[in-house]
């Protein structure tokens, strides 16, 4: 579904001021632009049981071209949510990329990451314009796509060649304000 945003023209101060003083008006109605958006060579791969809250866009790095498309679905649970044993959300990410082709030797990966990047696991190699899923058990997630020269050490820590691809799921979005000075108790 495409959207569409009443985009206003842009109206200098000058013809403000001079509209309000009585003077005549240079200004053109609005007209209604659809809004692109910035990855539509992936879009053929949403789905459509996934929410906009679980979809969200990787975009390039600097000096880097491409996009993406991520999707956090759910695995089925009665009460809304599945979770693991260990507490872990139970669900599957879904990417698509749209690269410029790899050379000889090199490859994209994807990794996943917390928001801090205190965690970060290799999520295996993707292929542009191919989809990739895999289970992932964190709520909030960056993911990284990189160009690497070979296929990433079962314990890398973290990726080593150049970042091409960066997103962040619209939990990751979301901050603690427990230490805000709002929540703090006045001394007594």
């Amino acid at each position: 579904m495409l959207r569409t945003r009443l985009r206003l023209p842009y109206t200098p101060l000058a013809v403000l001021l001079g509209t309000a003083l009585g003077g005549t008006t240079g200004a053109v109605p609005a007209t209604a632009q659809p809004v692109v958006p910035p990855c539509e060579p992936v879009l053929d791969h949403a789905t459509a049981e996934v929410s906009d809250l679980a979809r969200f866009n990787l975009g390039p790095a600097p000096g880097r071209e491409g996009c993406g498309l991520a999707e956090l679905v759910g695995a089925w649970s009665p009460f809304g949510l599945g979770v693991m044993r260990s507490g872990h959300l139970d669900q599957e990410l879904r990417l698509v990329v749209d690269l410029p082709p790899a050379d000889d030797e090199g490859r994209y990966v994807a990794w996943v990451a917390t928001p801090a990047l205190d965690r970060i696991e290799a999520l295996g190699t993707v292929s542009p314009g191919v989809p990739f899923a895999v289970p992932v058990h964190w709520n909030k997630i960056i993911i990284v796509v990189s160009r690497e020269e070979g296929p990433p050490a079962a314990d890398a820590p973290r990726w080593s060649g150049p970042v091409v691809l960066l997103g962040r799921s619209r939990s990751a979005l979301l901050e603690n304000l427990m230490g805000h000075s709002i929540f703090r108790r006045a001394e007594m």
